[in-house]
Parts: C-alpha cells; sequence; structure tokens
C-alpha cells in the first residue's frame, strides 16, 4: 500500500512550506489573542454608573473611593473591584406576611403575633421603606445588613406594641406607634452605622387572635359607638353653648343699662329737688303757689267733678262737671279750700300739696 502525503496537492504539485504555514497560523493566533487580552482588559477596566447609582471602589479588598457621577468610568483590571450601589432606591421589607408569587399573602405567625401592656395577644403585620444614605457603611460597617435590618426591626415594633395597650393598637394611636418606631428604628441603624434612612413605618394590619377575634370587635364597636356618641354631644354643646352666652350677655347688657337708667333718675331726681329747695329758700311764696298749682294739674285731669266747701255752713257745692260724659263711678272728688295755701317748710311740700285732694 502507497503511503499519501497529506501536504501534497491532488495535481501532483509539491506541497507548500511548512515553515511558513506555521509562522502564519502563530500570526493569527497572536492577534486573537491580542484580542481576547484586549477585550478581557476592558471588560474589566470600564464600568458605568447610571443616575441614582454610586460605586465603591475597592484595590485588593481595600477601600479606595466612591464614584457619585454616573457615566462610563474607569478602574484598574483585576486590581480594582467596583460595587454599584443604587441609593436612590426605596426598598420595603414586609413582617407578619409575604408575598408570593401569585399576587397573594401568606401569613407568618411567627411574625405577627406579639404581646401587648395588659398582655393581651394580638397579631399585627408591619411594613417599613428604607433607602441606603451611604453605600460605604451599607456595604462595609455590617455583614448582611439586610437581616440586620430585619431582626433590629422586629426588636423595635415588638418592644413599642409591649409598651401599648391593645386599644391603641387597633382603634386610634396607631399613627403614634408608628412615628415611635421609626424614630427607635433610625435610632438603631445610625447607632450601627449602617448607612440606613428609615422612610416610612407601617401598620398594615392589626387585629386580636382567631380564638377571641370576635369579642374583641364587639368591644372595638362599643369604643367607637362611645366616642360617637361623645362627639355628637360636644356638637350640640358647642350648638347650645353659644346662644347661652349670647343670651346671658344680653341679660346682664340689659340689667347694666336699667340700672345706668335708675342711677341717671335718681341722679335727676336729686338735682331737680336741689334747685327747688334753693329757689324755694329764695322766694318762699312764689314757689309754694307754682307747686301747689302744679300739683292742681296733674290731678285735675284725672278726676270727673269738682266740689267746693263752704267755710260758714260747711256745705259741699259742686260747681264743675269736668267729664259729664263718663259712665262709670267717677273717682272721689278732691275737696278745694277756699283759703289760702299755708306757707310751709320743703320737707312738707308733699303735704300741703295733696291736702287739696283728698
Amino acid at each position: 500500500m502507497e503511503f499519501q502525503n497529506p501536504f501534497r496537492k491532488r495535481d501532483g504539485s509539491p506541497p507548500p512550506d511548512k515553515e511558513k504555514t506555521f509562522r502564519r497560523i502563530r500570526r493569527y493566533a497572536a492577534i486573537i489573542a491580542g484580542v481576547i487580552v484586549v477585550v478581557i482588559l476592558a471588560f474589566n477596566s470600564l464600568y458605568t454608573v447610571n443616575n441614582g447609582e454610586q460605586a465603591v471602589i475597592t484595590r485588593w479588598g481595600k477601600y479606595q473611593t466612591t464614584v457619585t457621577t454616573s457615566g462610563l468610568q474607569f478602574k484598574l483590571p483585576f486590581a480594582d473591584k467596583a460595587s454599584i450601589v443604587n441609593v436612590d432606591q426605596v426598598r420595603r421589607m414586609e413582617f407578619g406576611a409575604s408575598l408570593q408569587s401569585d399576587g397573594t399573602y401568606t401569613d407568618i405567625v411567627a411574625e405577627s403575633l406579639m404581646l401587648t401592656q395588659e398582655e393581651n395577644l394580638v397579631n399585627a403585620d408591619w411594613v417599613i421603606q428604607y433607602r441606603i444614605s451611604n453605600s460605604y457603611d451599607w456595604l462595609f460597617n455590617v455583614e448582611n445588613p439586610e437581616a440586620t435590618l430585619h431582626s433590629v426591626t422586629q426588636s423595635a415594633y415588638r418592644r413599642i406594641t409591649a409598651a401599648h395597650p391593645l386599644d391603641d393598637i387597633l382603634t386610634n394611636r396607631k399613627d403614634d406607634m408608628q412615628r415611635e418606631i421609626m424614630s427607635e428604628l433610625q435610632d438603631i441603624c445610625d447607632k450601627y452605622e449602617m448607612g440606613i434612612e428609615i422612610t416610612a413605618v407601617q401598620l398594615q394590619d392589626a387585629a386580636p387572635p382567631e380564638e377571641v377575634r370576635d369579642a374583641f370587635l364587639d368591644v372595638t364597636r362599643a369604643i367607637e359607638d362611645k366616642n360617637a356618641r361623645i362627639n355628637q354631644a360636644r356638637t350640640y354643646a358647642n350648638e347650645k353653648l353659644p346662644i347661652a352666652r349670647g343670651e346671658a350677655a344680653a341679660a346682664v347688657n340689659e340689667a347694666e343699662a336699667y340700672k345706668e337708667q335708675r342711677i341717671n333718675e335718681a341722679t335727676g331726681g336729686v338735682a331737680r329737688y336741689k334747685a327747688i329747695e334753693e329757689e324755694y329758700l329764695n322766694q318762699p311764696d312764689i314757689m309754694l303757689t307754682r307747686l301747689y298749682l302744679e300739683m292742681i294739674r296733674e290731678v285735675m285731669p284725672q278726676i270727673a267733678n269738682v266740689y267746693f266747701v263752704d267755710p260758714s255752713s260747711g256745705n259741699l257745692l259742686e260747681v264743675l262737671q269736668l267729664a259729664p260724659s263718663v259712665q262709670s263711678t267717677p273717682r272721689e272728688a278732691p275737696v278745694v279750700q277756699t283759703t289760702p295755701p299755708v306757707q310751709t317748710s320743703p320737707s312738707s311740700d308733699s303735704q300741703n300739696t295733696g291736702g287739696a285732694a283728698q
């Protein structure tokens, strides 16, 4: 059997030079290897920082710098490592319930069941929201920061729940408890230098255990009814109290006005009496006659007939019929003396003037 040279061409021409072939192969291999090296170096030296991200650079495991500028960045290949951290993303952590792939929640009793201040059991589902405020602290200060945050959050909300009665959790103190948990949780994160900012703490659901839920719901409804009645009573009081206050103020003002009126009348009467007294002391005869006439002017319109007494015989003589058309029984007519009035002192004016009409 004849040996066939694999380098000989089929047309019988001599084979190509082996040395040239090997040199060509080596050249192609070097080019390919160079391209691969360049690609590997480029892949390990270039990286991208997007908006809202930071890159923490370590060289041989030691921290170097934090890159906050977005865009294409360079690092030493193989020596430097860039850890990209999203510092704008608001992250979420749930307690007491777990979201399944089909969109439903599964209760985690070990996380939700806790004791209240009066040692009642309650199931409470909590949610916290947070963001990374310091990428260096997040990566290097605490090992597994998410697990640590999960543990300290459970500790915080269990302690706050144990400091409040059950009514606070089920009714109107939820907001206060959320603020207390948020403040305590942020203090713990700052103490551990975890590089975390707590943005929100929410009490999703709170209910007593299933065995006693109906009884607690009855109590809750009774408390809500009580608060509704109290608010209704306060509303009624707010409607009636201003009216009562207004009426009281009006009565006080009316009494004050009447008091001022009586004081003014009394003051005027005193002033008038003093003026009359002064005139009487100066001209007693004239003032006595004047007072007598004023009395007559006031009394005469109120009587029907006028009688005069004859001093000699003592008989009554009707002289004037002032109101003949009056059908009712007339008042007793005053007795008018024919003698002139006797001069008296001012203190007896009322007696003298009254003696003319009896």
